[in-house]
């Protein structure tokens, strides 16, 4: 009896560490990063951003040095605008993926009070968003110009999104309705329900938080549609915002999983927009 407990014991350790391994390789497996990216530190604190600022009509934007690659990522940022973590965030996967990453200023420089977080009267942060981040009469419109100009003076048709925060619903919407955004991913998004699976046109990647409802639904409907071409991993052990304006960039935690986030993205987008 003795021996039969010991076999089943050694068993149960031998399934579990298979199965640990299994879902870690699903999960992040380091075997398919590139080994500069592994050697590469991507976030640090006290980051001075290597981007510049231009106009595109009446939209200025913020884009990485990387400005010969023939991949356009457009970045979303949250409710706090164009803050110096979204400015690393660009500027890391650009650096380490080769693509040009462009964030435009969607509230053209009317940004949320980071002092009135969560808000004291919700309805005040959703009258704001409709009149500075309104998707049918705003938001839309700028990805659509920023697009154009891409196709136009530098014939570069290859576009994803990826949006953290509200952004990730901008990304989702765009996925949805402009028929040029080739692939997305949400960072911890906000106020995207699983109903709008349905709508998604282009391949997706979905990194909630603990903070996030269960997107598993979402990546479900996902999967019947692009198969093995999408993913999800939710960050357990990190908040909403974790990547963008109110992350941590002092916090080692933090920035492991922001670096999680930048390989997982540049991975993942690499697989689906051409190098041509």
């Amino acid at each position: 009896m003795g021996r039969e407990n010991l076999l089943f014991q050694g068993l149960t350790v031998l399934v579990s560490i298979i199965c640990i391994s299994h879902a870690a390789r699903i999960m992040y497996d380091v075997n398919v990063v590139p080994e500069h990216c592994l050697k590469g530190k991507a976030i640090e604190a006290n980051y001075t951003p290597r981007g510049a600022e231009y106009e595109i009509g009446n939209l200025t934007v913020y884009e990485s040095q990387n400005r010969e690659a023939k991949r356009v990522l457009i970045a979303v940022y949250d409710i706090f605008g164009l803050s110096t973590n979204m400015k690393q965030v660009v500027d890391s996967i650009a650096e380490l993926y080769d693509f040009r990453v462009v964030m435009p200023d969607f509230f053209r420089g009317v940004y949320w009070d980071e002092n009135n977080f969560p808000p004291e009267n919700p309805e005040d942060m959703a009258n704001w968003l409709n009149r500075n981040g309104s998707w049918d009469n705003i938001v839309k419109w700028d990805v659509m110009s920023v697009i154009n100009s891409f196709q136009t003076t530098q014939n570069i048709s290859e576009v994803g999104i990826f949006g953290m925060c509200w952004g990730g619903k901008v990304a989702t919407l765009a996925a949805t309705e402009i028929p040029e955004i080739k692939v997305a991913g949400l960072v911890h998004p906000a106020s995207v329900n699983n109903s709008e699976a349905d709508g998604v046109k282009a391949p997706m990647y979905l990194l909630p938080t603990a903070n996030e409802p269960d997107m598993l639904p979402f990546y479900e409907v996902l999967k019947q549609k692009f198969g093995d071409n999408c993913g999800h991993r939710r960050f357990d052990d990190m908040f909403h915002g974790f990547a963008g304006a109110r992350g941590d960039f002092n916090n080692p935690l933090n920035v492991q999983r922001v670096e999680e986030v930048i390989d997982i993205l540049g991975i993942f987008f690499n697989k689906n927009l051409n190098n041509s």
